[in-house]
């Protein structure tokens, strides 16, 4: 639970809690039971399934490469889904797992506010980088992705409450935090993740009231009726249009390197180290060397230098090629699948990571960065007991209505 809290706050502190898990987790009694039992969950599984290709990958580099990336946090976080699974024995633990990354994440969005209203002072990077205003812990990507997964939590929670007054708080409190995103933190990247996101959950809404035809017509038209409102709203107009468009004229007819036109820059760079080893790649952590290596040939292509390819499909098709690709499209597509098993308000949450993750990696690299990956990775290892047809070896057999 500790873990869960720390993911969206701060880095170290997830660490010594993942490793003061581990030694709880060899500690306990039962511990082979635990760990076959963790090991069959389909979630456990599937990452599990990523671990190997990772593995895999890593020593594809060592031999073609001499590189020794056995140590990276990327491979080695595939393993936590089945720490968790091998403690969280019990879906009230994983509930309360989810609780404690939401009361973190609500603890970020009012002290954000705070900062806004000047009651708490703005950090110290916020007077280098204006789009680091109100954020706390993070930066303003890994913040506001950290919301959205809030918001979704908040509305898949008010919408199967049965009590009209909390229903009301939680849709309330899920207003708050959308406001805090779109007007306070302003990032591109979760303005992206916002459409499929309240598309997902306008089509549940009516889906819930209506059938067939109806469904599509009427969640269609409220989808075009909140891209319009949202379009209206001058934060998201001027990031998502004026702001782009100069930042691609920029680098189009100058070669300034600005945030977007750096992205179009990756992209286009990253195409030759792709077409070099189409099928199983360079091996895990090889983009940058060989991104650095075109660089050093290149003119003027100091300020494009970055750690990796600002998109998911590419950084992976550079390194695990369209062998690993594919089979990263068929977790996530195995982990929908899973997901829309679920009852709500689960069903709901982990919809909404998913379609969160898989928007934000179009445009930024996810599963490089640590907060990205180690907060999808523990939120997934909380998918509720009660959604597979079996209960485990010493495992408490849960209530059920």
């Amino acid at each position: 639970m500790l873990t869960l809290f720390a993911a969206p706050i701060n880095k170290p502190a997830t660490n010594i809690l993942i490793g003061l898990s581990l030694l709880c987790s060899l500690a306990g009694t039962e511990l082979l039971a635990r760990w076959r039992a963790a090991l069959r969950e389909p979630v456990v599984i599937g990452f599990l399934v990523w671990f190997a290709v990772l593995l895999a990958s890593a020593l594809h580099a060592a031999i073609a490469a001499g590189a020794s990336v056995f140590g990276e946090a990327s491979l080695w976080g595939c393993l936590y889904p089945a720490l968790m699974a091998s403690l969280l024995r019990d879906s009230r633990w994983r509930w309360r797992a989810l609780a404690a990354f939401a009361l973190a994440a609500g603890l970020v969005v009012v002290i954000s506010y705070l900062m806004q209203f000047g009651l708490v002072p703005q950090r110290a990077v916020a007077e280098i980088q204006p789009s680091m205003r109100n954020t706390v812990f993070k930066e303003y990507t890994q913040q506001g992705l950290a919301s959205l997964i809030l918001m979704a939590m908040l509305v898949a929670t008010a919408l199967s409450s049965p009590s009209r007054r909390w229903r009301n708080v939680a849709l309330l409190a899920a207003a708050v935090v959308l406001c805090n995103v779109v007007l306070l933190i302003q990032s591109r990247t979760t303005y992206i993740v916002l459409l499929p996101l309240l598309g997902y959950w306008i089509y549940r809404l009516v889906a819930h009231r209506f059938n067939g035809w109806r469904t599509l017509l009427i969640s269609g038209g409220l989808i075009l009726v909140t891209i319009s409102a949202l379009w209206s709203t001058p934060s998201i107009r001027e990031r998502m249009l004026s702001s782009i468009t100069e930042e691609v004229d920029s680098y189009l007819i100058a070669q300034e390197p600005t945030s977007s036109g750096i992205r179009i820059w990756l992209w286009q760079q990253t195409l030759p180290i792709v077409a070099d080893a189409p099928v199983f790649g360079h091996g895990l952590n090889q983009w940058e060397p060989l991104y650095l290596e075109q660089m050093r040939d290149i003119p003027g292509s100091a300020p494009f230098i970055t750690g990796h390819p600002h998109q998911e499909a590419l950084l992976i098709l550079a390194e695990e090629g369209s062998a690993g690709l594919l089979v990263f499209i068929g977790l996530l597509l195995g982990f929908a699948v899973h997901t829309g098993k679920l009852r709500d308000p689960q069903k709901g949450i982990f919809a909404s990571i998913l379609i969160i993750y898989v928007a934000a990696g179009l445009a930024n690299g996810l599963w490089s960065n640590f907060t990205h990956r180690h907060v999808f990775i523990l939120l997934m290892a909380c998918i509720p007991l009660g959604s597979f047809p079996w209960y485990g070896v010493g495992r408490e057999r849960e209530p059920t209505s």
